[in-house]
């Protein structure tokens, strides 16, 4: 249940924190859009995970929660934060192409995938978003030292 608390809260800052950023609209988003509804979308994904611990609980009254959930999800939450951290304070510094590939990968490292394909994906999705926030809506994302 910790590791629920934990993100429905880390959602709320990240929303929070968002909306200090033009919105804009569906039509023409600002660089906020994006950020409030990952915000929200965890939001909703940690409510519904805590409900689901809740649910679970009352099926099986004699075995303690924390042995059944005692599978380093909390780390794991913990780890995943420290990533989105550590990429949105790299965002100004290294630019919005080289934060999404170490953001990307670090959070596929965190869910313990392999390197060359955590890699891999990492580039591509980098490389996706800048083409479709950068090139394709245009919304401006800090370059980097190398102009991208």
């Amino acid at each position: 249940m910790t590791s629920a608390i934990a993100l429905f809260l880390f959602g709320g800052l990240t929303a929070a924190l968002s909306l200090q950023l033009p919105i804009g609209t569906l039509r023409a988003p600002g660089t906020g859009l994006f950020p409030l509804a990952l915000g929200v979308m965890l939001m909703a994904l940690a409510a519904a995970h805590a409900v689901q611990l809740h649910l679970s609980r009352s099926k099986a009254p004699g075995e303690p929660a924390a042995k059944k959930a005692s599978n380093g999800a909390t780390a794991r939450v913990a780890l995943f934060m420290a990533v989105v951290a550590l990429a949105t304070a790299l965002l100004q510094v290294i630019g919005y192409v080289a934060s999404a590939f170490l953001l990307m990968l670090g959070l596929l490292r965190v869910f313990r995938v392999k390197w060359s394909t955590a890699t891999l994906v990492a580039a591509l999705a980098a490389a996706a978003s800048h083409l479709l926030f950068v090139l394709w809506l245009k919304i401006p994302m800090p370059p980097g030292p190398l102009g991208f």
